[in-house]
Protein backbone atom coordinates (compact mmCIF):
# COMPACT_ATOMS: atom_id res chain seq x y z
CA UNK A 1 0.00 0.00 0.00
CA UNK A 2 2.94 2.28 0.24
CA UNK A 3 3.04 5.26 3.21
CA UNK A 4 0.05 7.48 3.43
CA UNK A 5 -0.77 11.09 1.69
CA UNK A 6 0.84 13.55 3.20
CA UNK A 7 -0.64 16.23 5.13
CA UNK A 8 -2.06 19.59 3.37
CA UNK A 9 -0.17 22.22 5.21
CA UNK A 10 -2.58 24.66 7.75
CA UNK A 11 -3.78 27.85 6.70
CA UNK A 12 -2.08 30.88 7.51
CA UNK A 13 -3.52 34.23 8.51
CA UNK A 14 -1.78 35.22 4.60
CA UNK A 15 -3.66 33.06 2.85
CA UNK A 16 -7.15 33.58 4.15
CA UNK A 17 -6.62 37.68 5.18
CA UNK A 18 -9.31 38.28 2.46
CA UNK A 19 -12.23 35.92 3.47
CA UNK A 20 -14.28 37.40 6.49
CA UNK A 21 -17.91 36.23 7.26
CA UNK A 22 -20.10 39.92 8.32
CA UNK A 23 -21.62 39.27 11.91
CA UNK A 24 -24.35 40.69 13.11
CA UNK A 25 -25.07 42.35 16.25
CA UNK A 26 -27.31 39.66 17.54
CA UNK A 27 -24.87 36.77 16.29
CA UNK A 28 -24.22 35.09 19.52
CA UNK A 29 -28.10 35.41 20.97
CA UNK A 30 -28.48 33.22 17.29
CA UNK A 31 -25.34 31.34 17.13
CA UNK A 32 -23.54 31.57 20.66
CA UNK A 33 -22.27 28.50 21.90
CA UNK A 34 -24.09 27.78 24.85
CA UNK A 35 -22.74 27.55 28.22
CA UNK A 36 -22.88 24.60 30.50
CA UNK A 37 -25.16 25.85 32.68
CA UNK A 38 -27.19 26.48 30.37
CA UNK A 39 -27.29 22.84 29.15
CA UNK A 40 -28.14 21.88 32.89
CA UNK A 41 -24.53 20.69 33.29
CA UNK A 42 -22.92 21.34 36.33
CA UNK A 43 -19.21 23.02 35.08
CA UNK A 44 -16.60 20.42 36.99
CA UNK A 45 -14.12 22.67 38.95
CA UNK A 46 -10.97 20.32 38.74
CA UNK A 47 -7.91 21.25 36.30
CA UNK A 48 -8.68 19.14 32.75
CA UNK A 49 -6.02 16.57 32.46
CA UNK A 50 -6.26 16.30 28.81
CA UNK A 51 -7.74 19.92 27.29
CA UNK A 52 -9.01 19.41 23.99
CA UNK A 53 -8.06 21.29 20.64
CA UNK A 54 -6.10 21.02 18.16
CA UNK A 55 -3.52 23.91 19.54
CA UNK A 56 -2.90 20.98 22.68
CA UNK A 57 -2.47 18.15 20.51
CA UNK A 58 -0.02 19.67 18.64
CA UNK A 59 2.12 21.05 21.56
CA UNK A 60 1.82 17.30 23.22
CA UNK A 61 2.54 15.90 20.14
CA UNK A 62 5.96 18.32 19.62
CA UNK A 63 6.91 17.28 23.01
CA UNK A 64 7.13 13.53 22.61
CA UNK A 65 8.91 14.14 19.28
CA UNK A 66 11.71 16.02 20.80
CA UNK A 67 12.03 12.57 22.99
CA UNK A 68 14.20 11.41 19.86
CA UNK A 69 15.41 8.39 22.22
CA UNK A 70 12.22 7.64 23.73
CA UNK A 71 10.41 7.67 20.43
CA UNK A 72 12.80 5.32 18.89
CA UNK A 73 13.15 2.66 22.11
CA UNK A 74 9.35 2.94 22.49
CA UNK A 75 7.63 -1.12 22.81
CA UNK A 76 3.97 -0.78 23.68
CA UNK A 77 4.42 -4.08 26.10
CA UNK A 78 7.13 -2.38 27.68
CA UNK A 79 5.36 0.40 28.46
CA UNK A 80 3.54 0.44 32.51
CA UNK A 81 -0.09 0.40 32.99
CA UNK A 82 -0.18 1.44 36.43
CA UNK A 83 2.47 4.44 36.51
CA UNK A 84 1.16 7.21 38.61
CA UNK A 85 1.63 9.38 35.27
CA UNK A 86 0.88 7.92 31.74
CA UNK A 87 3.81 6.07 30.08
CA UNK A 88 2.57 6.65 26.31
CA UNK A 89 1.47 9.92 24.83
CA UNK A 90 -1.91 9.60 25.68
CA UNK A 91 -2.52 11.47 22.09
CA UNK A 92 -5.85 8.73 21.19
CA UNK A 93 -8.29 11.12 22.35
CA UNK A 94 -6.67 13.69 20.02
CA UNK A 95 -6.76 11.56 16.97
CA UNK A 96 -10.30 9.92 17.66
CA UNK A 97 -11.96 13.90 17.82
CA UNK A 98 -9.86 15.09 14.57
CA UNK A 99 -7.77 17.38 16.89
CA UNK A 100 -4.17 15.70 15.90
CA UNK A 101 -4.01 14.23 11.87
CA UNK A 102 -2.88 10.78 12.09
CA UNK A 103 -0.69 11.65 8.94
CA UNK A 104 0.70 14.42 10.74
CA UNK A 105 1.89 12.27 13.71
CA UNK A 106 3.05 9.48 11.41
CA UNK A 107 5.69 11.36 9.28
CA UNK A 108 6.48 13.20 12.54
CA UNK A 109 7.52 9.97 13.83
CA UNK A 110 9.16 9.23 10.37
CA UNK A 111 11.39 12.47 10.85
CA UNK A 112 12.79 10.97 13.88
CA UNK A 113 13.24 7.80 12.61
CA UNK A 114 15.47 9.41 9.41
CA UNK A 115 17.19 10.78 12.15
CA UNK A 116 18.16 8.25 14.85
CA UNK A 117 18.58 5.01 12.27
CA UNK A 118 18.22 2.39 15.08
CA UNK A 119 14.58 2.05 16.15
CA UNK A 120 11.78 -0.51 17.30
CA UNK A 121 9.45 -1.68 14.63
CA UNK A 122 5.75 -2.59 14.49
CA UNK A 123 4.07 -4.19 15.95
CA UNK A 124 5.21 -2.72 19.46
CA UNK A 125 7.01 0.31 18.11
CA UNK A 126 5.26 3.99 18.23
CA UNK A 127 4.54 3.78 14.39
CA UNK A 128 2.92 0.75 15.04
CA UNK A 129 0.17 2.11 17.42
CA UNK A 130 -1.00 3.76 14.13
CA UNK A 131 -1.10 1.02 12.21
CA UNK A 132 -3.02 -0.92 14.32
CA UNK A 133 -5.70 1.95 14.78
CA UNK A 134 -5.83 1.30 10.52
CA UNK A 135 -5.76 -2.43 10.97
CA UNK A 136 -9.18 -1.73 13.05
CA UNK A 137 -10.81 0.22 10.93
CA UNK A 138 -10.28 -1.55 7.91
CA UNK A 139 -11.56 -4.33 9.65
CA UNK A 140 -14.43 -2.71 10.99
CA UNK A 141 -15.02 -0.84 7.55
CA UNK A 142 -15.81 -4.29 5.95
CA UNK A 143 -17.37 -6.28 8.70
CA UNK A 144 -21.22 -5.86 9.44
CA UNK A 145 -22.18 -5.23 12.93
CA UNK A 146 -18.71 -5.14 14.12
CA UNK A 147 -19.95 -3.68 17.39
CA UNK A 148 -22.13 -6.94 18.95
CA UNK A 149 -21.61 -10.49 18.77
CA UNK A 150 -25.02 -11.76 16.68
CA UNK A 151 -24.68 -11.64 13.32
CA UNK A 152 -21.04 -10.52 13.15
CA UNK A 153 -19.63 -12.65 11.13
CA UNK A 154 -15.37 -12.67 12.34
CA UNK A 155 -16.88 -13.18 16.21
CA UNK A 156 -17.07 -16.29 18.02
CA UNK A 157 -20.42 -17.31 19.05
CA UNK A 158 -20.28 -17.55 23.21
CA UNK A 159 -23.11 -18.54 25.51
CA UNK A 160 -22.41 -15.36 27.60
CA UNK A 161 -23.49 -15.11 31.06
CA UNK A 162 -26.12 -12.20 32.28
CA UNK A 163 -24.91 -11.17 36.27
CA UNK A 164 -25.95 -8.09 36.61
CA UNK A 165 -24.48 -7.82 40.18
CA UNK A 166 -21.20 -8.64 38.47
CA UNK A 167 -21.19 -6.24 36.08
CA UNK A 168 -22.43 -3.40 38.46
CA UNK A 169 -19.29 -3.99 40.89
CA UNK A 170 -17.01 -4.37 37.79
CA UNK A 171 -18.18 -1.05 36.71
CA UNK A 172 -18.03 0.65 39.71
CA UNK A 173 -14.53 -0.53 41.02
CA UNK A 174 -16.18 -2.93 43.33
CA UNK A 175 -14.83 -6.30 42.29
CA UNK A 176 -12.61 -6.73 45.37
CA UNK A 177 -9.17 -6.83 43.44
CA UNK A 178 -7.43 -3.68 44.01
CA UNK A 179 -6.02 -3.69 40.56
CA UNK A 180 -8.72 -3.98 38.53
CA UNK A 181 -10.86 -1.37 41.24
CA UNK A 182 -8.14 0.97 40.69
CA UNK A 183 -8.28 0.85 37.08
CA UNK A 184 -11.88 1.00 36.55
CA UNK A 185 -11.85 4.11 39.26
CA UNK A 186 -8.72 5.95 36.90
CA UNK A 187 -11.06 5.33 33.95
CA UNK A 188 -14.18 7.26 35.86
CA UNK A 189 -12.66 9.88 37.05
CA UNK A 190 -10.40 10.45 34.10
CA UNK A 191 -11.46 9.27 30.74
CA UNK A 192 -8.16 7.18 29.96
CA UNK A 193 -6.44 4.14 31.13
CA UNK A 194 -3.88 2.59 29.95
CA UNK A 195 -4.12 0.05 26.92
CA UNK A 196 -2.31 -3.26 29.09
CA UNK A 197 -4.75 -1.74 31.70
CA UNK A 198 -7.70 -1.57 29.39
CA UNK A 199 -6.31 -5.44 28.29
CA UNK A 200 -6.75 -6.13 31.90
CA UNK A 201 -10.18 -5.27 32.83
CA UNK A 202 -11.25 -6.44 29.96
CA UNK A 203 -10.19 -10.09 30.44
CA UNK A 204 -11.04 -9.97 33.66
CA UNK A 205 -15.04 -8.97 33.05
CA UNK A 206 -15.33 -11.34 29.80
CA UNK A 207 -13.61 -14.62 29.88
CA UNK A 208 -10.64 -14.28 32.59
CA UNK A 209 -12.90 -14.55 35.64
CA UNK A 210 -16.46 -12.77 35.15
CA UNK A 211 -17.72 -14.65 32.38
CA UNK A 212 -19.88 -11.51 30.53
CA UNK A 213 -20.29 -10.30 27.21
CA UNK A 214 -17.41 -8.40 25.76
CA UNK A 215 -20.47 -6.14 24.53
CA UNK A 216 -21.09 -4.44 28.11
CA UNK A 217 -17.47 -3.84 28.32
CA UNK A 218 -17.87 -1.89 24.81
CA UNK A 219 -20.63 0.19 26.22
CA UNK A 220 -18.85 1.08 29.64
CA UNK A 221 -15.51 1.93 27.41
CA UNK A 222 -17.84 4.12 24.88
CA UNK A 223 -19.47 5.83 27.85
CA UNK A 224 -16.71 6.79 29.87
CA UNK A 225 -13.55 6.91 27.61
CA UNK A 226 -12.42 9.93 25.43
CA UNK A 227 -11.11 8.19 23.07
CA UNK A 228 -13.89 5.68 22.44
CA UNK A 229 -14.11 4.82 18.65
CA UNK A 230 -16.53 2.48 17.42
CA UNK A 231 -14.30 0.18 15.05
CA UNK A 232 -10.93 0.45 18.44
CA UNK A 233 -13.59 -0.39 20.90
CA UNK A 234 -15.47 -2.95 19.41
CA UNK A 235 -12.11 -4.95 18.08
CA UNK A 236 -10.40 -4.27 21.12
CA UNK A 237 -12.69 -6.09 23.07
CA UNK A 238 -13.21 -8.89 20.42
CA UNK A 239 -9.68 -9.18 20.71
CA UNK A 240 -8.81 -9.27 24.60
CA UNK A 241 -12.34 -11.72 25.19
CA UNK A 242 -10.69 -13.66 22.33
CA UNK A 243 -13.81 -13.76 20.50
CA UNK A 244 -12.08 -12.58 17.30
CA UNK A 245 -8.48 -11.98 15.86
CA UNK A 246 -6.45 -13.48 19.32
CA UNK A 247 -7.40 -16.71 19.87
CA UNK A 248 -4.72 -17.88 22.65
CA UNK A 249 -7.89 -17.97 25.36
CA UNK A 250 -5.67 -19.91 27.34
CA UNK A 251 -3.67 -16.60 28.09
CA UNK A 252 -5.32 -15.37 31.15
CA UNK A 253 -4.46 -12.22 33.02
CA UNK A 254 -3.99 -12.22 36.75
CA UNK A 255 -5.57 -9.52 38.22
CA UNK A 256 -3.12 -10.15 40.87
CA UNK A 257 -0.06 -10.35 39.52
CA UNK A 258 -0.15 -7.96 36.32
CA UNK A 259 0.02 -5.44 38.21
CA UNK A 260 2.52 -6.50 40.65
CA UNK A 261 4.78 -6.44 37.70
CA UNK A 262 5.38 -3.03 37.50
CA UNK A 263 4.19 -1.56 40.29
CA UNK A 264 5.14 -4.16 43.47
CA UNK A 265 4.35 -1.22 46.25
CA UNK A 266 1.18 -0.59 44.87
CA UNK A 267 1.63 3.25 44.69
CA UNK A 268 -1.24 3.13 41.66
CA UNK A 269 -3.63 1.35 44.12
CA UNK A 270 -2.85 3.70 46.86
CA UNK A 271 -3.89 6.32 44.50
CA UNK A 272 -7.50 5.37 43.07
CA UNK A 273 -8.12 3.78 46.27
CA UNK A 274 -7.27 5.53 49.35
CA UNK A 275 -9.43 3.02 51.64
CA UNK A 276 -6.29 1.30 50.90
CA UNK A 277 -3.18 3.24 51.31
CA UNK A 278 -2.21 2.47 54.48
CA UNK A 279 -2.20 -1.39 53.67
CA UNK A 280 0.87 -2.95 53.84
CA UNK A 281 2.72 -3.66 50.37
CA UNK A 282 2.31 -7.40 51.24
CA UNK A 283 -1.36 -6.87 51.03
CA UNK A 284 -2.12 -4.11 48.64
CA UNK A 285 -3.01 -6.44 46.08
CA UNK A 286 -4.32 -9.18 48.35
CA UNK A 287 -5.79 -7.07 51.01
CA UNK A 288 -8.48 -9.84 52.34
CA UNK A 289 -5.20 -12.30 53.26
CA UNK A 290 -4.49 -9.74 55.98
CA UNK A 291 -4.96 -10.56 59.65
CA UNK A 292 -7.90 -9.01 61.09
CA UNK A 293 -5.23 -6.78 63.41
CA UNK A 294 -3.42 -5.41 60.28
CA UNK A 295 -6.57 -4.75 58.93
CA UNK A 296 -7.80 -3.05 61.87
CA UNK A 297 -4.57 -0.82 61.72
CA UNK A 298 -4.62 -0.09 58.46
CA UNK A 299 -8.34 1.54 58.85
CA UNK A 300 -9.78 -0.90 56.29
CA UNK A 301 -12.16 -4.24 56.94
CA UNK A 302 -12.71 -6.13 53.87
CA UNK A 303 -15.87 -6.90 54.00
CA UNK A 304 -17.16 -3.27 54.88
CA UNK A 305 -14.72 -0.90 54.24
CA UNK A 306 -13.53 -2.65 50.85
CA UNK A 307 -15.82 -5.73 49.40
CA UNK A 308 -14.20 -9.19 49.27
CA UNK A 309 -13.27 -10.86 45.99
CA UNK A 310 -16.62 -11.29 43.80
CA UNK A 311 -14.61 -14.53 42.26
CA UNK A 312 -11.87 -16.67 43.02
CA UNK A 313 -9.90 -15.93 40.44
CA UNK A 314 -7.71 -19.60 40.77
CA UNK A 315 -10.72 -21.26 40.09
CA UNK A 316 -13.30 -19.51 38.07
CA UNK A 317 -10.07 -18.87 35.22
CA UNK A 318 -9.88 -22.52 34.82
CA UNK A 319 -13.46 -22.82 34.31
CA UNK A 320 -13.64 -20.00 32.16
CA UNK A 321 -10.68 -22.00 29.96
CA UNK A 322 -12.84 -24.76 29.86
CA UNK A 323 -16.17 -23.29 28.48
CA UNK A 324 -14.44 -21.46 25.96
CA UNK A 325 -12.27 -24.10 24.87
CA UNK A 326 -15.70 -26.64 24.76
CA UNK A 327 -17.64 -23.22 23.11
CA UNK A 328 -14.46 -23.21 20.30
CA UNK A 329 -15.19 -26.66 19.41
CA UNK A 330 -19.31 -26.79 18.95
CA UNK A 331 -18.42 -23.62 16.58
CA UNK A 332 -15.71 -25.50 14.67
CA UNK A 333 -18.08 -28.73 14.73
CA UNK A 334 -21.00 -26.84 13.77
CA UNK A 335 -19.28 -25.86 10.65
CA UNK A 336 -17.89 -28.98 9.85
CA UNK A 337 -21.28 -29.69 9.89
CA UNK A 338 -22.69 -26.81 7.71
CA UNK A 339 -20.44 -27.45 4.93
CA UNK A 340 -20.56 -31.07 4.96
CA UNK A 341 -24.77 -30.80 2.68
CA UNK A 342 -22.99 -28.63 0.14
CA UNK A 343 -19.77 -30.54 0.03
CA UNK A 344 -22.60 -34.03 -0.84
CA UNK A 345 -24.91 -31.60 -2.88
CA UNK A 346 -22.04 -30.55 -5.44
CA UNK A 347 -21.66 -34.22 -5.72
CA UNK A 348 -24.90 -35.21 -6.99
CA UNK A 349 -24.84 -32.39 -8.75
CA UNK A 350 -21.46 -33.31 -10.71
CA UNK A 351 -22.80 -37.23 -10.34
CA UNK A 352 -26.15 -36.07 -12.58
CA UNK A 353 -24.49 -34.42 -14.70
CA UNK A 354 -22.14 -37.00 -16.29
CA UNK A 355 -25.36 -39.26 -15.96
CA UNK A 356 -26.80 -36.57 -18.30
CA UNK A 357 -24.27 -36.25 -21.03
CA UNK A 358 -24.22 -40.22 -21.45
CA UNK A 359 -28.05 -40.10 -22.09
CA UNK A 360 -27.50 -37.73 -24.46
Amino acid sequence: MGAPAKPREPPTKEAIHKCAVPIESDHDANYGVPTLEQLGVKPIQEESLYPGGETEALRRMGEYLERKDWVCKFEKPKTQPNSLEPSTTVLSPYLKFGCLSPRKFYYGIQDVYREKKNYTKPPVSLEGQLLWREFFYTAAAGTPNFHQMVDNPVCLQLPWDNNTEFLEAWKYGRTGYPFIDAIMTQLRQEGWIHHLARHAVACFLTRGDLWISWEEGEKVFEELLLDADYSLNAGNWMWLSASAFFHQYFRVYSPIVFGKKTDPTGQYIKKYLPVLKKMPIQYIYEPWNAPRSVQEKAGCIIGQDYPRPIVDHAQVSKRNIGRMKEARACQASAKSDNKRPTEESQTTKTKSAKKSKKMK
